[in-house]
């Protein structure tokens, strides 16, 4: 049992999602940085997680922290890992360092502080948290308040339990090589496959949008990231578009919003949609945010710099079979 003595900012129950669900309008939720909180899962023992919108078991549920973090009561013994940002956590009041495999005796508290450089913490115990499944999953989605403990963050007072852990902890890599654990800091590269309607923007606004230095509004949050800088111009409008979507300059007939997507309302603004995404929408977007950097956003401070960098959807795959080859690494016996 795991008692909430501070709940942090925002502290929510994620495993690795529901996919699956968005022609009932519910996204696939989960952590926005999938490596840090699939690294923290395998450090403690626990199964790996499936990337992003994959199907299958989501494995053992983690906390996924907001800024700053939770301070936590173990009623029992636990093994755990800290990943993610920066984050000044103690154990009892001593430091305690992440990305390391922790043990945790009865009684112990564990005050997991500010993150920075970074946004999002990741801890994962031994077994997971154990709330009860909400369409299979225990993800929270924290705009429709499903999933997670009762659809919320974590309040003062809550009770975590926890599974049974496995008996594979010992068996692995008890911390993470520094090249293997998420770069952090500003300035940020987001790697984007261009599209689905690129086509619509102006030559000029194509090369402005991957060349400009862009900052993260405050108002993000898990459903979009939205980004301040300059107005990226669109063509002329064909008529079937002002027929059928509307006069706006990026409106478009409403389509399917992919997790990553980049919706550019009114040319201001690009709006990279998170693990909350919504199921549709009727901006033309530039881009999709391939799926290793939608960690990427997660980690990114409101006001700092941002680039934006074209790959294609071959890189784009090879950087995810690169995570996934990573984050088995951990999976090696101890050194």
């Amino acid at each position: 049992m795991i008692e909430v003595i501070k709940p942090g900012l925002q502290t929510t129950v994620q495993d690795a999602g529901r996919p699956g669900y968005l022609a009932r309008g519910i996204p696939p939720a989960g952590p926005q940085d999938y490596r840090s909180f699939a690294i923290a899962s395998v450090l403690a023992g626990n199964a790996v997680p499936p990337p992003p919108l994959s199907m299958g078991d989501p494995r053992e549920a983690g906390l996924e922290m907001l800024a700053t973090g939770p301070t936590l009561r173990f009623h029992d013994d636990a093994v755990i890992a800290l990943t993610g940002g920066e984050m000044r956590a103690t154990l009892d009041g001593e430091p305690v360092p992440q990305w390391t495999r922790l043990a945790v005796p009865a009684g112990a508290e564990l005050c997991c502080g500010k993150i920075g450089p970074g946004m999002r913490g990741y801890l994962a115990v031994a077994g997971g948290i154990d709330v009860p499944r909400y369409l299979g999953s225990r993800a929270t989605y924290v705009r429709g308040g499903q999933g997670g403990l009762d659809g919320r963050a974590l309040r003062k007072g809550d009770r975590l339990k926890v599974g049974t852990p496995s008996e594979a902890e010992n068996a692995r890599r008890a911390s993470t090589a520094p090249e293997l654990r998420r770069v952090l800091g500003q300035p940020w590269t987001v790697r984007v496959v261009p599209g689905p309607q690129a086509h619509l923007f102006t030559p000029e606004a194509l090369d402005l949008f991957y060349s400009a230095t862009w900052k993260l509004a405050p108002t993000s949050d898990r459903m979009g990231f939205r980004f301040i800088g300059p107005q990226l111009q669109m063509l002329a409008r064909p008529d079937y578009l002002v027929r059928d979507a509307g006069s706006g300059p990026a409106d478009i007939v409403d389509d399917i919003t992919p997790l990553g997507g980049i919706q550019v309302p009114g040319g201001i603004e690009p709006i990279a949609m998170g693990v909350e995404n919504p199921t549709a929408g009727g901006y033309a977007k530039i881009g999709t945010v391939i799926s290793t950097d939608l960690g990427v956003l997660g980690q990114i401070r409101p006001h700092e710099d941002v680039t934006f960098r074209a790959v294609s959807l071959e890189e784009a795959l090879a950087a995810a079979e690169q995570e996934r080859q990573d984050i088995l690494d951990q999976l090696g016996a101890i050194a």
